[in-house]
C-alpha cells in the first residue's frame, strides 16, 4: 500500500546541479573582477611610488639649487659642472642637528643611479654622506642659463648660472625642470 498523503519536499539531483552551474558562473566573473581589481591597485601604488621618489629627488635638488653661493674666500671651488655631475655649496635644510647648514653638496648622474653627496669642509676629496634619489635614470643632462641663453657647458667654477635645467628620463617617463638660481650673478 502507497501512502499517498506522506509528500517528500527538497531538490532533485538536477536542481542542485544546476544552481551550482550558476553558482560557479557567478563566482568566476567575481574572481575575474577580483583579480583585475587587485592587479591595477597594485600598479596604481607602483605608480604611486615611483612619482613620490621623483617628486622627493626634484624638490630636494631644486632646494638646494636656489640655496647656492658664491665662495666668499676667493677659492676657484664655487660651481663646478662635469658632463654629469654639478658641484656646489649651498645652504641647505638636509642636514643632522649637529651639522652645519652650508655643505658642499654634489648631485651626480652614475650608471642609471641619481646620486647626492655631501663633502666633508674642504676636503671634496672626503665624501660625509651618499644618498641614493632614484635609480632606473637614463639620458642624464645639465643645462645652463647664462642670463641670455641656455648652454651645455658653464665655463667658470666662480660665477654662477641664472639657472639650471636638469632633464633625464625615468621609468619612461621624461622629466624636466628648471630651477633658478636666487644667488646668481646677474649678467647685463
Amino acid at each position: 500500500m502507497k501512502d499517498s498523503g506522506h509528500r517528500q519536499f527538497g531538490f532533485t539531483l538536477i536542481e542542485i546541479l544546476v544552481a551550482m552551474t550558476i553558482l560557479s558562473i557567478v563566482m568566476s566573473i567575481l574572481y575575474g573582477t577580483f583579480s583585475t581589481s587587485s592587479a591595477n591597485a597594485k600598479v596604481v601604488e607602483e605608480r604611486s611610488d615611483e612619482l613620490s621618489s621623483l617628486s622627493g629627488a626634484i624638490d630636494i635638488i631644486s632646494q638646494e639649487i636656489r640655496g647656492v653661493y658664491p665662495q666668499s674666500d676667493g677659492s676657484s671651488e664655487g660651481f663646478l659642472w662635469k658632463k654629469e655631475e654639478i658641484t656646489f655649496t649651498a645652504m641647505t635644510p638636509f642636514v643632522k642637528y649637529d651639522e652645519p647648514l652650508i655643505q658642499r653638496i654634489s648631485y651626480i648622474f652614475n650608471e642609471g643611479r641619481f646620486l647626492r653627496k655631501t663633502f666633508k669642509a674642504g676636503l671634496e676629496a672626503e665624501t660625509k654622506g651618499e644618498s641614493l634619489l632614484l635609480d632606473g635614470v637614463k639620458d642624464p643632462s645639465f643645462l645652463f642659463y647664462d642670463g641670455k641663453e641656455w648652454v651645455k657647458e658653464w665655463p667658470s667654477a666662480k660665477d654662477i648660472p641664472s639657472g639650471i635645467k636638469v632633464a633625464f628620463s625615468y621609468k619612461g617617463r621624461d622629466v624636466e625642470t628648471v630651477i633658478p638660481v636666487l644667488s646668481a650673478k646677474k649678467y647685463p
